[in-house]
C-alpha cells in the first residue's frame, strides 16, 4: 500500500506567508506532507513541476449561476458549467448564491430558500467544490419585531445548511433594501457572526439619473456608465459605514470600482473598524472606453456595423474611467482590498434569441435602451491567470504572496472555510491546488496558452470580455481534493464537487464598541 496517492516534486510552495521549494505528498484528498524531499515510490502517481509555482486552489466567492427563482434573469451557466470553466482557471472553490423566496414565511423561510437551490445543483457534474451566500431583499416585518424572526432564520440556515454571509442591495428595484432595514439586517447578522456584504450603490439617485438619461434620449450602453457616477458609490459606501458602525456590524463590500468608495473603507480601516473589501480584475483591466467606443462609432471612426457591441460589457457598479486602474491596483496591493473575486454573471451576447441573452433589451416593445440590458459579464475561468499575467509578474502585485491572500486564502478566512481551504496545511486542508507554468522556462509547452480566448473558457457563454489578452502564464494541473481534474488544457474524468458548509468567520468578529452604550442590545437602564 502506497504511503501518497499523490506527490508533487520540484515545486516552488507559494502561501500566503511563504515561498520555498519543496515535495508535496497527498493522501485521502487532502495534504498530507509536505518536505524537502519525497522519494517516488512512495506514491501511485507523481507530477514533476518542473520548478514551477503551487499555490493554493483560488475561491472565487463571487458567482452568480442559473438558479431557481431567476433573480437576475436567465443567465448562460449552471453551476456544472461555471465549475468547469472555474478549475481551467486554476479556482478550486466557488462560493455562488442562493436567493431568498419572499413566498416563504417563518422560521425555516430561509433554509428552504437554499434547500431548492442546492436541489438543483445535486444532478448536475460538478468540478469543485461550491458553497452559498443568501441573497436578502425582503425583511418578513419592516419594524423592530422584524429583527427577532431575522434572528432566528439565520441560525436556522446556519444549523441546516452552513451559511454564514448575506448579501444585501443599496440599489436595483426590488432588491434595494432601506436604511431602516439594513439595520435589521446588521442587527441579526451581528448577533450570528454572518459576514455582511453590500452591493453599495446609490439606488435613488440612480433611477433619477436614468429617467433624466432617457428623457434626453442617451440610452445607448456606454450612458450605463453615466447613470452611475462614481460619487454615487462613494456615498453609499460611506452611508453602509455609517450603519455599520451604529450596529457595530462588520461588512465587506463587495465589487469596490469607484475611487471614492477606496478611500472612504481606507479610511475606516485605519480607525479600525471591521470594514472588508471585494475588487474585480474587470475594474482593474477594462475602463468605460470598451463600451464607449462601439455605440455608432468605432476606434477607426469608421460605422461599426454593431452598434450594441458595448453591451458586452455592461456590469454594476460600471466600468470606469481608465485612469481609475491604478487605484484599484494599488488598494489591492496594500491590503484595502482583501480579496479578489470575478462577479462572475454570464449572458450570452451572439445568440440573440435566448432568454439568457444581452439582447433581450430589445424583448417586447424594448429597443435595446441601457436600462434593459442585462448586467454581467463573464470571468470566472480569467480571475486568477489575469492576476497572475498583470498583477504579480507586471509588479502591481508586491510578490506571490499577496497574489494568494487575496485571491485563495483571504476568501477562505473571510467565509469560513480555512482552513479547509484556501491553504496548504498537512493533515487539515483539503488537497486544492494549481501547479502552473514554469516561470521563464527554457524549454516551450505547446499547452501553454499565450492569448485568451473564449474558447479556452470552457463555459457556456458565447464571449469573453478579454478576448485577445496577452497572459503570461496558466495553470498547467488543477488538482481537485487530491485528483487531477485539468490538465495542460485538457479535462480528466475525476470531477467530485459537492456542497460545502460552512464556519462563521473570525475575521468578522464584532468588536463591541458602540455610538452610545443605550445602542447595545440586552442594555438595560440602571
Amino acid at each position: 500500500m502506497s504511503l501518497y496517492d499523490l506527490i508533487i516534486k520540484n515545486g516552488i510552495v507559494c502561501t500566503a506567508s511563504d515561498v520555498f521549494p519543496a515535495c508535496i505528498g497527498i493522501k485521502d484528498g487532502k495534504i498530507s506532507s509536505i518536505a524537502g524531499n519525497l522519494e517516488d515510490h512512495l506514491a501511485l502517481e507523481i507530477i514533476d513541476a518542473e520548478g514551477a509555482l503551487i499555490t493554493p486552489g483560488g475561491i472565487d466567492a463571487h458567482v452568480h449561476v442559473d438558479e431557481r427563482l431567476k433573480l437576475l434573469g436567465e443567465v448562460a451557466d449552471t453551476m456544472g458549467d461555471a465549475t468547469r470553466s472555474a478549475v481551467a482557471g486554476g479556482t478550486t472553490t466557488l462560493v455562488a448564491f442562493a436567493t431568498q423566496d419572499t413566498s416563504l414565511t417563518g422560521p425555516k423561510a430561509l433554509s428552504d430558500s437554499v434547500k431548492l437551490t442546492i436541489e438543483d445543483y445535486v444532478s448536475q457534474k460538478l468540478y469543485c467544490d461550491y458553497a452559498l451566500h443568501l441573497i436578502l431583499f425582503s425583511v418578513e416585518k419592516s419594524s423592530v419585531t422584524g429583527k427577532n424572526i431575522l434572528d432566528v432564520q439565520l441560525q436556522n440556515v446556519y444549523q441546516d445548511y452552513g451559511v454564514t454571509s448575506v448579501k444585501v442591495f443599496m440599489t436595483y428595484p426590488g432588491l434595494q433594501l432601506s436604511d431602516y432595514d439594513i439595520l435589521t439586517v446588521m442587527y441579526a447578522t451581528r448577533k450570528n457572526g454572518f459576514t455582511t456584504m453590500i452591493h453599495a450603490e446609490n439606488g435613488d439617485v440612480i433611477k433619477w439619473l436614468i429617467e433624466d438619461l432617457e428623457n434626453k434620449g442617451l440610452v445607448q450602453p456606454y450612458h450605463h456608465g453615466v447613470s452611475r457616477p462614481t460619487i454615487l458609490e462613494g456615498e453609499a459606501t460611506n452611508r453602509a459605514i455609517t450603519l455599520a458602525q451604529t450596529m457595530d456590524t462588520p461588512i465587506l463590500f463587495v465589487h469596490v470600482s469607484a475611487p471614492e468608495a477606496v478611500d472612504v473603507i481606507r479610511r475606516g480601516q485605519t480607525r479600525g473598524m471591521k470594514i472588508f473589501a471585494e475588487t474585480c480584475p474587470q475594474y482593474a483591466l477594462l475602463s468605460e472606453e470598451d463600451t464607449r467606443c462601439h455605440h455608432g462609432v468605432s476606434q477607426g471612426n469608421e460605422e461599426d456595423p454593431d452598434q450594441f457591441i458595448g453591451a458586452k460589457d455592461i456590469c454594476s457598479p460600471p466600468l470606469r474611467k481608465a485612469a481609475c486602474q491604478d487605484t484599484i491596483w494599488n488598494a489591492m496591493d496594500n491590503g484595502t482590498f482583501t480579496i479578489v473575486g470575478s462577479d462572475h454573471c454570464p449572458y450570452l451576447y451572439y445568440d440573440k434569441l435566448s432568454n439568457a441573452s444581452k439582447h433581450r433589451a430589445f424583448s417586447d416593445t424594448k429597443n435595446g435602451e441601457f436600462r434593459y440590458i442585462p448586467n454581467g459579464m463573464p470571468g470566472v475561468g480569467t480571475r486568477l491567470p489575469l492576476l497572475y499575467s498583470y498583477g504579480l509578474l507586471q509588479r502591481r502585485l508586491s510578490n506571490v504572496t499577496k497574489f494568494v491572500e487575496v485571491n485563495c486564502t483571504n476568501p477562505a478566512k473571510l467565509y469560513g472555510l480555512y482552513p479547509q481551504k484556501g491553504s496548504l496545511l498537512p493533515g487539515v486542508s483539503d488537497a486544492d491546488l494549481v501547479i502552473w507554468y514554469p516561470d521563464n522556462a527554457k524549454k516551450s509547452f505547446a499547452s501553454k496558452p499565450k492569448v485568451i480566448s473564449n474558447k479556452l473558457l470552457n463555459h457556456k457563454c458565447d464571449y469573453t470580455p478579454f478576448e485577445g489578452f496577452e497572459i503570461s502564464n496558466w495553470p498547467r494541473y488543477t488538482v481537485v481534493k487530491g485528483k487531477i481534474v485539468y490538465q495542460e488544457g485538457k479535462f480528466l474524468d475525476n470531477a467530485t464537487g459537492t456542497y460545502l458548509k460552512r464556519m462563521p468567520s473570525e475575521m468578522c468578529a464584532p468588536r463591541d464598541r458602540w455610538p452610545y452604550p443605550e445602542l447595545r442590545p440586552g442594555y438595560v437602564p440602571s
